[in-house]
């Protein structure tokens, strides 16, 4: 095999790793109605992201996500908060509370749409989004196996 075909191969192999296998995973939308609940695999702090819906007439008519410390802790209106309840670290803070803006709007538009696939990143929320997808992924591909 030459080299040219190599690398093409190894191209081909990066893009699916890095890019996922969303493509592969059919819209929420295409489920039977019910209810679904779905979690991302870790990051390496050990964050992960927990999504429930509910499909009903082909549509999402209700979704919730939400992202949680390794420990549990629920990344909320108080993220970014010291335990005193006050922003030690303002940068940080808004920061916290900027990517609960990006998960908010990724409900929002998965509602809106009722397929994940049409969910597009925001700048500054890559983790979230990625999370986010990830599991929602989770629920559909579990759906499909619980059948």
């Amino acid at each position: 095999m030459g080299s040219s075909r190599l690398l093409a191969i190894a191209a081909i192999v990066g893009v699916a790793v890095l890019g996922g296998c969303s493509a592969d995973v059919p819209a929420a939308n295409t489920l039977p109605d019910g209810e679904y609940e779905g979690v991302s695999q870790k990051e390496a702090d050990g964050s992960y992201g927990t999504v429930n819906f509910t499909i009903s007439g082909g549509k999402v008519t209700k979704a919730n996500f939400l992202v949680k410390d390794a420990d549990g802790t629920p990344h909320d209106e108080d993220y970014g908060l010291g335990t005193d309840g006050k922003a030690h670290d303002p940068i940080f803070y808004q920061r916290a509370q900027d990517a609960i803006k990006h998960e908010n709007s990724y409900v929002q538009k998965f509602q809106e749409t009722s397929d994940q696939n049409q969910v597009e990143r925001i700048a500054g929320g890559s983790l979230s989004h990625r999370l986010f997808m990830q599991a929602v992924e989770d629920a559909v591909l579990n759906a499909g196996a619980e059948k």
